[in-house]
């Protein structure tokens, strides 16, 4: 896994796909990211790269129109760069106007590099809806006529405008300064969130990390960026392929054991082990440790299993939040009670204790319980 003090930015460019207004303005010169800039970029990167949405995808070279323009770049050329920056964004412009609603955006077009390879990043920087302040400030000379400066970039104090970097020499006789709150509609993503819209390319392999959303293009829910634009290839996302499997398996599990909730959670137990001890999901073997002495389970896990084409799948995850649901049994009884028991005291059974009689009905004892909190 690429960590974040491994990433180090090398070109940057800037383009306005602003498909609500119609403008797609494309920079002709590189972003000089100081380092609070470099820091943003950073992180955005960063969190795309160990993100467990992430779908890899290979492109389609003999349709891809994006494949065949990074074939032919040189990202070490300045003016290369530029260029190939800006027929892309033209590309990813007309495939985000197919849709009404897909999010106009600023794109930024970084490449990188980490551990000796150098990556190109497409961040998808969906406009964000917000409110900021402006300052309106009216000069009142002596005959009673105005000078009406309106800006959110203006000095008050020293008069000088900060935006164009020219200061007034004249002072007012008299001033209005009014503040209002107004609202911007071209806000860009904090460093703190995750974009959900981006694309990392390996640039010695060309080989795809995509996160992606559905639109409605021409009356149908498409993943656009991968099929309208990229053309590629995809895989499901590690954590929709261990959504898949939980699923699965608790589907399994309470089909044929029915109200017995221990062997329900010796399940999970078993499913919880199998990452610790191999860091991976391999989907054979979990079949096999899980359903092995049963055929009929055996048999319909390897079905649902197939109808995924995950039947000899073997993935893992980057972000260990992915695998947190395993390290609990949770159970909700039909009254509402919630019971959260972590996997490790469950696996060690000297504390707890589950029966169910014959009538179905089950009894969860806790032992050993030296002190009790309220929360």
């Amino acid at each position: 896994m690429i960590a974040k003090d491994d990433i180090v930015i090398r070109k940057a460019i800037l383009h306005i796909l602003d498909t609500v207004h119609g403008d797609c303005i494309l920079s002709n010169t590189l972003l000089d990211p100081g380092p609070d800039l470099y820091e943003f970029i950073r992180n955005h990167i960063y969190k795309i790269v160990i993100s467990d949405d992430t779908k890899d995808c290979e492109f389609n070279p003999e349709t891809s129109p994006v494949y065949s323009v990074l074939a032919a770049w040189d990202e070490s050329d300045e003016e290369s760069f530029i260029s190939t920056s800006q027929v892309i964004a033209e590309k990813l412009y007309t495939a985000m106007a197919q849709g009404l609603d897909i999010p106009a955006a600023d794109l930024l077009f970084v490449t990188f590099q980490a551990e000796g390879v150098i990556y190109l990043a497409l961040l998808k920087m969906n406009y964000k809806e917000s409110y900021t302040h402006e300052i309106s400030v009216s000069d009142i000379s002596d005959d009673g006529l105005s000078d009406t400066d309106i800006s959110a970039d203006t000095d008050i104090d020293s008069g000088t405008d900060i935006s164009s970097g020219i200061a007034s020499k004249r002072e007012p006789a008299t001033a209005e300064v009014h503040a209002d709150i107004v609202k911007s509609r071209a806000l860009l993503p904090a460093s703190s969130t995750r974009i959900p819209e981006a694309i990392v390319i390996n640039l010695d392999d060309l080989h795809i990390k995509l996160l992606e959303k559905r639109y409605e293009v021409n009356g149908e829910k498409v993943f656009y960026l991968s099929e309208n634009f990229l053309v590629c290839h995809t895989s499901l996302p590690p954590k929709k392929k261990l959504n898949i499997l939980t699923r699965v398996i608790n589907t399994i599990s309470n089909k044929y054991d029915g109200a017995d909730l221990k062997t329900k959670m010796d399940t999970k137990s078993a499913l919880q082990k199998e990452y610790v001890d191999r860091q991976s999901f391999d989907v054979e073997e979990i079949g096999n440790r899980l359903f092995g002495n049963s055929p009929e389970k055996k048999s319909e896990f390897d079905e649902k299993m197939e109808q995924y084409d995950l039947q000899f799948d073997n993935f893992t995850v980057t972000n260990e939040s992915t695998v947190k649901k395993l390290e609990k049994q949770i159970m909700v009884t039909d009254s509402g009670i919630e019971i959260s028991i972590p996997m490790e005291t469950y696996n060690k059974l000297a504390n707890l204790e589950v029966q169910t009689d014959v009538t179905g009905k089950t009894t969860i004892i806790i032992k050993n319980i030296d002190n009790l909190i309220l929360k």
